[in-house]
């Protein structure tokens, strides 16, 4: 839980992975809400997906900056009792392709296991097979295939 000058404590510290340019902490929604903007300008412009929610409800989040503490990316996540649900799972253009996802999914799957989650879950559109492949060499696999539908009421909003 964060401290009243918006620091996080011991348990929730910074990750710093691989990449030494990127650092993970888990974040306030407040720190997340732009980047949160940037991914649905983004999901809106490039796919006929269903998007996740930008901001889900009751979410965890996690947010990955630069050395100078320059926002790259976040993630989102809902807790439940059966494991955690992540998604999205961002990174701003101009960071792609340095490791941003792979050390904010580091970072996520060192807090699954300090805080004991059974499982840890990722939502990725079915369109998105850059996507699908990244969490594949990270040793995530499907285990289910969720199917949606758009009301026709829906479709012209």
């Amino acid at each position: 839980m964060g401290h009243s000058d918006g620091s996080v404590g011991s348990r929730d510290r910074e990750w710093e992975m691989a990449d030494a340019e990127v650092q993970v902490r888990r974040a306030r929604i407040e720190e997340i809400r732009p980047l949160a903007g940037e991914y649905k300008r983004e999901q809106e412009s490039t796919s006929d997906a269903v998007p996740d929610p930008a901001l889900p409800q009751g979410g965890i989040f996690w947010l990955a900056t630069d050395a100078d503490g320059t926002p790259l990316g976040y993630a989102a996540g809902t807790l439940r009792a059966t494991g955690c649900t992540i998604g999205p799972v961002f990174t701003r253009r101009a960071a792609r392709r340095r490791g941003v996802g792979h050390s904010l999914l580091a970072a996520i799957q060192e807090w699954a296991e300090d805080t004991r989650v059974p499982v840890v879950e990722i939502s990725v559109a079915a369109p998105n097979q850059d996507g699908q492949r990244f969490l594949e060499s990270l040793g995530y696999e499907p285990r289910r295939v969720l199917m949606s539908l758009t009301p026709s009421s829906a479709k012209g909003r």
